[in-house]
């Protein structure tokens, strides 16, 4: 590439050097052929599963009430093998690499989005919400799976590129002029900053979209519900428990909070 007056430019050696560029620059980036196309129809069964599950649970009624129509938390609680999802190795190698050493998962959600019916999720908003101010390194990093193919008929997922670094939401004329919808092959990964201003697509066409949304972020972030706490009832994997805060779990009283700091230095 030919250039003159730079002093000073990135390299791109690997893969996770591409996203986090892009991730840094304009707060998301997509990566293709991420699992197995059907691995991502199987999931979607046991998406549909879950959510019936919880639907049955709460009530049809009561999560129309509160905006989760069509939303799974946490699926990874009434179905292991969404574990390994936020589980998978590139993807905390990426979080490690944008966050730091140490995060935690903050939610997972399975999205459902239907034909011809408008999804919560498709009002613009941020997924660290009402925060209204900006900071020089990331919080947070989601890494949302495409269990279908993301197309423009079935409502694939707007973002708004570089709103991350924005400490207010731009005027409708800026977003109409700007927003980029990202078209994706089932089994693709889009990452994206916690902070990057996003939303659903309507959905025209006559099939179900279907997606996973994980979100790691920070420990100073407290997690949606409180998963670290049961960490132990979900996996003995050590790592495991790890991604789901067990070793950021609060002190009840000063002496077990002096204590946890003891044993860092044995």
């Amino acid at each position: 590439m030919k250039s003159y007056g730079i002093t000073s430019r990135s390299e791109i050696n690997n893969k996770t050097d591409y996203h986090i560029e892009n991730l840094k620059i304009k707060g998301f980036s997509i990566a293709q052929n991420f699992i197995k196309a059907e691995d991502c129809n199987y999931l979607s069964e046991k998406l549909d599963i879950v959510y019936n599950y919880q639907k049955s649970e709460f009530g049809e009624e009561n999560l129309s009430k509160i905006y989760e129509t069509d939303l799974a938390r946490m699926p990874f609680l009434n179905d292991e093998i969404f574990i390994d999802l936020f589980m998978h190795p590139f993807i905390l190698d990426l979080c490690q690499k944008v966050i730091g050493n140490h995060f935690h998962l903050h939610l997972q959600n399975g999205i459902i989005n239907r034909p011809q019916q408008e999804h919560h999720q498709s009002s613009w908003h941020r997924d660290l919400p009402y925060q209204d101010w900006v900071i020089s390194k990331p919080l947070g990093i989601n890494a949302f799976y495409c269990l279908s193919d993301f197309k423009i008929d079935n409502g694939a997922t707007f973002v708004l590129p570089y709103s991350h670094k924005l400490d207010y939401f731009p005027s409708k004329e800026f977003v109409e002029e700007n927003e980029v919808q990202l078209i994706a092959p089932k089994g693709s990964v889009i990452f994206f900053d916690s902070m990057l201003y996003h939303r659903a697509g309507n959905n025209t066409s006559t099939e179900i979209r279907y997606g996973i949304n994980n979100m790691f972020v920070v420990p100073i972030l407290k997690q949606q519900i409180d998963i670290a706490s049961i960490a132990e009832k979900i996996s003995n994997n050590d790592e495991v428990k790890r991604i789901l805060g067990y070793d950021f779990r609060l002190q009840n009283n000063v002496n077990a909070y002096r204590q946890k700091k003891l044993k860092k230095h044995e």
